[in-house]
């Protein structure tokens, strides 16, 4: 597949930014030095998911360290170069952030590291502040990202539900990895129950409501993918709209709709009743479930995104005289 480099660096890369905004979140609904302690594993999910969209998108490049050193050096006119500052950027902040949560001298997992708990101990309170900073940062990221895709050129993906995807799969794949991850260290360690149960209340929400955005962000793609102003553009879009619904990417397309969409509010259903009832072991499988369900989802999503895709190039022939 030729855009699987592509569709590794959009979804991971997104991913790595809820899953940083699932921390900040984190930090702010700790209340005590416990949850933070148990709250800390999730720092460990940003910064790695970030580093393999990056191996990915240098895969494709058949000089990867002489295209990290361009990548950079045409900010004025290319979205491409800006998509890599801002990715840069976000990744470092992000490094920081989760230094600031790893190293940190009382529960940090890395703590017993020597040296480095001293030197992050006096920007512990900054720790708020840079998670913020990166939040935004990371939504910019997704922005500019979505804004590298819509070009004239390309238009089924020169939408408005182009960066709507894309902000769905940050917050939905990143929150509940976060989610996931934590609720695995429940079941292994069987502690920290009301830190966990509060935060699996706000994922439950957060990812309730994306599922209902994605399922509208889909219908109005099918709908914007009908309307367009040029003829050139209506036949590109049309063709990209065939190969959704009624061509080679068909079986894809409602395998994610089945699992991303589907079997994830069904799980998200199921899971109300073990959170109301506080049962955690249960609500931890099911949570492990959402993400599952989740990422498939966005990945296949993703795979249609690109796949799917017929750009401009290919149906100028049969509109040029």
């Amino acid at each position: 597949m030729s855009h699987i480099a592509y569709i590794v660096f959009t979804v991971f890369s997104q991913m790595a930014v809820g899953a940083l905004i699932a921390m900040v979140i984190a930090d702010f609904l700790a209340k005590d030095k416990a949850a933070l302690k148990f709250f800390e594993t999730g720092a460990w999910v940003s910064v790695p998911v970030a580093v393999i969209g990056l191996i990915a998108v240098l895969s494709h490049e058949a000089r990867p360290i002489q295209a990290m050193m361009t990548m950079n050096s045409n900010l004025a006119t290319s979205w491409l170069s800006r998509e890599s500052l801002a990715l840069t950027v976000f990744v470092v902040l992000a490094v920081i952030y989760t230094v600031l949560w790893l190293f940190e001298p009382e529960y940090g997992s890395l703590r017993r590291i020597p040296l480095i708990p001293k030197i992050a101990k006096p920007f512990i309170p900054l720790r708020k502040v840079v998670g913020v900073i990166s939040a935004i940062v990371g939504v910019a990221f997704l922005s500019v990202t979505a804004k590298t895709y819509m070009m004239v050129g390309l238009p089924a993906m020169n939408q408005i539900t182009t960066p709507l995807f894309f902000l769905v799969t940050a917050l939905l794949v990143g929150v509940t990895a976060v989610a996931a991850v934590l609720s695995l260290k429940y079941m292994i360690k069987k502690e920290t129950v009301e830190p966990l149960a509060r935060y699996l209340w706000a994922t439950w929400g957060i990812a309730l409501v994306l599922v209902i955005v994605l399922v509208f962000v889909l219908f109005a793609n099918i709908s914007m993918l009908q309307i367009a102003e040029t003829k050139a553009a209506g036949m590109a879009q049309l063709e990209t709209l065939k190969n959704m619904l009624h061509g080679d990417y068909t079986t894809l397309f409602w395998a994610r709709v089945v699992i991303g969409v589907v079997l994830t509010l069904v799980c998200l259903a199921v899971l109300i009743l073990p959170l109301k009832k506080k049962d955690i072991s249960k609500a931890s499988v099911l949570t492990c479930a959402v993400f599952v369900c989740a990422l498939i989802g966005e990945i296949l999503g993703r795979i249609v995104f690109f796949g799917a895709n017929v750009p401009l190039s290919e149906v100028m022939p049969y509109i040029l005289p």
